[in-house]
């Protein structure tokens, strides 16, 4: 890429905390200029974590105003006057509150593209409720505890809530500028957490609605798991119905008696197959299995720590870092996952300083720049 796909489009955010920073950072770095609009005096609370807020953060700019002042919001209308889009996430009314909601917007610049993300929506009898990635999982269908087992329930290592809100923000956003190259028009946009992880549930939702035969997963098959080797290492088996995986499989571990067996006959036989299974693979050391798996192309991984995943060869060949130098030392950064005639966006711009950006932004808010006629602004703004 000569020059990147979002290339002048400006992004104004006043994301905090997931959702609509991990948006913002997708845009960005495909080249859109985004800015964060942070409070006075502590900006994003996320910035009390520094490794958090630098994870999400690169490749923005950041400027401080109080949309609660007069003065803040002249400046932020002079901002807008630049924007392609606003992105915010308060709950539902706090922007009409400050007088920047989506009709207050749209009908100061036409052709703005309005994004809000919430927990539960916009309307609904929860739409005002606050509501954090473990309520939103719970109510989407994904906690699944036994009733006085809740002590016992392990919570959730990853904000599924937040990531799939913030992906269909930032797909809603370029389908909204693309739609916008032919009406001319901006677009309001409503995603909600719920409704990005109800989406995200389709395979265990339609079929019960539609009385359809539903596909188990995680599936029966018992080569279908996490398994010990001979020297106390983990790797996983991910057969999923492929009849003759499983035949090379039994080949490889000696179980000839297995070999035959269609998913149907090893999944409901799966008490019997399984603790064989595991005894043949605790035969066996991790180096060899791993080789003979990927020799015979039965679907597998290796279970990796948080400290060996970005050290493991396939992540080194894939160039999912990029480190940039800081007046500290090197900074690494894990890459965005889209890559685009074999180039992955580009990281060029440290985490930006609380209000850093200031004097360069809104001194010229008034005068902004000329811009393509996909520029304008994307305010993330995303507190629940």
């Amino acid at each position: 890429m000569t020059k990147l796909p979002l290339s002048g489009v400006r992004i104004l955010s006043l994301a905090e905390q997931y959702p609509g920073p991990y948006a913002g950072m997708l845009l960005a770095d495909m080249g859109a200029d985004v800015i964060l609009v942070e409070r006075p005096g502590s900006g994003d609370p996320s910035r009390r974590f520094p490794g958090l807020f630098a994870s999400f953060n690169r490749n923005k700019r950041s400027v401080v105003l109080d949309l609660k002042s007069e003065e803040g919001r002249a400046s932020f209308l002079e901002l807008v006057d630049s924007a392609d889009v606003v992105m915010e996430g308060f709950r539902p009314g706090v922007m009409d509150r400050l007088k920047l909601g989506a009709e207050a917007l749209r009908l100061h610049k036409p052709d703005l593209v309005f994004v809000s993300i919430s927990a539960f929506g916009q309307n609904g009898p929860l739409s005002g409720v606050a509501g954090h990635d473990l309520s939103i999982q719970a109510a989407a269908g994904l906690v699944q505890v036994p009733i006085g087992q809740e002590a016992q329930a392990p919570l959730p290592m990853l904000p599924l809530g937040d990531i799939a809100s913030a992906m269909f923000a930032a797909l809603g956003v370029v389908t909204a500028l693309f739609a916008r190259k032919s009406s001319g028009n901006g677009s309001t946009l409503d995603v909600s957490m719920l409704d990005s992880l109800v989406s995200w549930m389709t395979p265990f939702l339609m079929p019960p609605m539609n009385k359809l035969p539903t596909r188990e997963l995680p599936p029966l098959d018992p080569g279908y798991g996490i398994f010990l080797t001979a020297d106390s290492r983990q790797i996983t088996l991910s057969i999923a119905g492929e009849d003759s995986m499983w035949m090379a499989l039994c080949n490889i571990l000696s179980l000839p008696q297995f070999a035959d067996l269609n998913e149907d006959q090893r999944s409901s036989r799966s008490k019997e197959i399984t603790p064989c299974l595991r005894e043949a693979i605790a035969k066996q050391p991790f180096e060899r299995l791993y080789q003979q798996l990927k020799d015979h192309s039965i679907a597998f991984g290796p279970v990796l720590g948080l400290d060996e995943v970005l050290k493991d060869p396939q992540m080194i060949v894939r160039g999912m870092t990029q480190t940039l130098e800081t007046a500290e030392g090197k900074q690494k950064y894990v890459r965005q996952p889209i890559l685009m005639d074999g180039q992955g966006g580009l990281i060029n711009r440290l985490p930006p300083a609380l209000g850093q950006h200031n004097e360069e932004l809104l001194a010229h808010a008034k005068k902004p720049a000329a811009h393509t006629a996909q520029s304008k602004l994307l305010l993330v703004a995303n507190q629940k």
